[in-house]
């Protein structure tokens, strides 16, 4: 195809002339298209990139998504485990400590925090709601940290209170040390041999010579010996009690001193060593002061009241009198 040609009317000649374009402006023409080109080509990628996102972004995207569910389901359970922590607090309170007589913990104490600088402040980096809830999540664990701590100390205490509490019951003098018959109360009475009265510290049992003595509750043998009063005799310390306690008039002696022993375990044979006139077994009970105590009740809980009636008048009541 023929290309077009232009010309125009040279009135100096009245002729017309062929019009020939000028080099520059072809040059500057394909330049404005060159920059309206690229012009062009930047704006529509930047539209597109601004507006959809690259497959890399999108599986970013997506995960971030998912953890912010996760974080979200952990924060729900860490309430859920702080709420179980309240309810074992309570039991802490209003149980346990109540049967151990422990001092109760205050709500100030249960409601332990931290001060200072703002630890969660490397939180604030990201977006408000997934600062916000890094930020919660991180409070909830962190108090429950501490709580949790905080309740493992409380039941290390009630335990020790607990095994305490186990030692001392243990350790009670709660039974007769021999199986026989109470012939002489502890109180005033005419001493069989000095014909004066005078306190009677203990109480006799009256048994065959040689029968068994046992020890009427866990303890560590304090000291065995022979004196002019009591004859052969041992003292059975009870330390979580604050009790000790004495057998007199034996005949052998079959534990040795820092002995440890438990209730039940024989101990001694009876016998009428001393100042006796007759074989029996002097039992006595003193606390921390060294202050003597009746032995009956000690005994008292595992009797009814009716049973316990009866051995203390059988014992008062009784004319014979061994030591």
């Amino acid at each position: 195809m023929p290309k077009n040609r232009y010309y125009y009317f040279d009135h100096t000649t009245c002729s017309f002339v062929e019009v020939r374009p000028h080099p520059l402006r072809r040059l500057l023409v394909l330049a404005s298209l060159v920059v309206f080109l690229l012009g062009a080509g930047g704006f529509i990628f930047w539209y597109y990139t601004g507006r959809l996102a690259t497959p890399r972004e999108l599986a970013l995207e997506a995960e971030n998504e998912a953890l912010r569910a996760q974080l979200s389901r952990l924060s729900k359970k860490l309430d859920q485990f702080s709420a179980r922590l309240n309810e074992l607090a309570a039991h802490d309170q209003s149980l346990y400590r109540t049967l151990l007589d422990a001092e109760p913990i205050s709500e100030d104490v249960w409601q332990v925090g931290v001060g200072g600088t703002d630890t969660y402040a490397e939180f604030d980096r990201f977006s408000k709601p997934t600062a916000t809830l890094l930020r919660e999540t991180a409070q909830k664990l962190d108090a429950l940290e501490r709580r949790i701590a905080l309740q493992n100390a409380s039941y290390r205490e009630l335990v020790k209170l607990a095994e305490a509490r186990e030692a001392w019951r243990r350790q009670m003098p709660a039974l007769l040390p021999a199986d026989g018959v109470i012939v002489s109360g502890f109180g005033m009475r005419l001493h069989p041999i000095l014909r004066v009265r005078k306190m009677h510290e203990g109480i006799d049992i009256l048994l065959p010579y040689g029968s068994p003595v046992y020890a009427p509750g866990d303890g560590i043998v304090r000291k065995t010996g022979r004196s002019a009063g009591y004859g052969l005799y041992i003292i059975l310390e009870h330390p979580a009690t604050g009790y000790r306690t004495l057998y007199g008039h034996l005949s052998k002696v079959l534990v040795r001193r820092g002995q440890k022993v438990q209730r039940g375990d024989q101990i001694a044979l009876s016998g009428n060593s001393g100042r006796s006139t007759g074989p029996h077994l002097h039992y006595e009970v003193r606390d921390s002061r060294g202050r003597a105590l009746n032995p009956l009740q000690f005994v008292a809980p595992s009797m009814t009241p009716h049973q316990y009636q009866q051995l203390l008048e059988a014992a008062e009541n009784s004319r014979i009198s061994l030591d």
